[in-house]
């Protein structure tokens, strides 16, 4: 069959997904978010790079207008939607491969190679196979904001996303060149993470990690750690029997709280069609602003006024929309 982007579009959304762009393989790889860690389609195959097509699927509101961090409702929500947009994913892989005849692969969200990045991601960094929100931009899905987290117009940061891979040469969506995110003169993400972790125009990922995956691998070294070292066997079992052994063998069953975790700068974050109706009136006050991350914003805002150099803003501007 003669395959376009606006059939392959179309069954994307046909099989679960809300947004669907397409990007060039040749510009993702020629574009790597972080150098030191590359991820292009080409390091994940050099056979079927051609088109990444990205699909995204909000997240449920009804979840993003709970304020715990740790809500586990929220993490169990996240994976059903994930879930959902996996199948999605698979989907448009054998209608590709079966009914259009171009090989294809699914690149999931919540990858990490062991081999590879293994000691980056015990420090807090995620260096799956491609960076997902970068992607997303190049596919003209949207903007990153204040803390690299992908901006859509239509739901804000309340979207998973996956991507496919193809042999078929697609027509490609055009990026977006104008920021979604208010920057510094918002902020709202900074004031609200429970880790301090938003930097400007960028993220301490070593800080976010505990938030971001309360129940992940990490989390699960320490506890079984903490159990080896107990001073006594009555310890070791009061700690096997806790409450953390709970969560863990229920985030090993269906990765609640593994792959899905702490959403707050998501949560409160104004930008995105579904906020006004549905969040903003519970989500306007922020419980987690500080005297002391007020003050850290304000002297983001300074600096941006004055011009100062940020390392974060000219690393990313190609992503956050101000590219000259």
């Amino acid at each position: 069959m003669e395959l376009t982007a606006a059939i392959v579009k179309a069954k994307a959304k046909e099989f679960g997904a809300d947004l669907v762009g397409i990007a060039d393989g040749r510009v993702l790889d020629a574009h790597p978010p972080d150098p030191k860690h590359p991820q292009t389609p080409s390091l994940v195959t050099r056979r079927d790079n051609k088109s990444v097509i990205v699909l995204a699927k909000h997240t449920l509101l009804g979840t993003a207008r709970l304020k715990d961090w740790n809500e586990r409702h929220k993490q169990y929500a996240a994976e059903l939607t994930l879930s959902q947009l996996e199948e999605a994913s698979l989907k448009l892989v054998y209608f590709l491969e079966d009914e259009a005849g171009y090989p294809a692969l699914i690149i999931p969200p919540v990858h990490t190679d062991a081999t590879l990045n293994y000691r980056a991601y015990m420090e807090g960094g995620t260096y799956g196979a491609l960076s997902l929100v970068h992607a997303a931009v190049e596919a003209g899905l949207g903007t990153l904001g204040l803390n690299l987290m992908l901006l859509t117009p239509e739901y804000g940061p309340r979207v998973i996303l996956t991507a496919v891979l193809t042999s078929a040469e697609l027509e490609p969506d055009r990026r977006m060149t104008t920021p979604l995110c208010l920057g510094e003169a918002c902020g709202r993400c900074l004031l609200a993470c429970p880790g301090d972790a938003v930097l400007q125009w960028g993220l301490d990922k070593k800080r976010c990690a505990p938030y971001a995956s309360p129940y992940g691998f990490s989390r699960l070294v320490a506890h079984v750690s903490n159990m080896l070292h107990a001073e006594s066997v009555d310890k070791q079992v009061e700690l096997l029997r806790s409450g953390d052994s709970f969560n863990l063998w229920q985030s090993i069953l269906r990765g609640v709280g593994a792959y899905t975790g702490c959403t707050r700068c998501v949560d409160v974050c104004p930008v995105g069609q579904d906020y006004a109706p549905h969040l903003q009136q519970v989500q306007e006050d922020i419980p987690e602003a500080t005297p002391e991350k007020v003050a850290r914003l304000a002297e983001m805002r300074r600096r941006r006024a004055a011009g100062e150099p940020i390392a974060g803003l000219e690393r990313s501007r190609r992503w956050i929309g101000e590219e000259a």
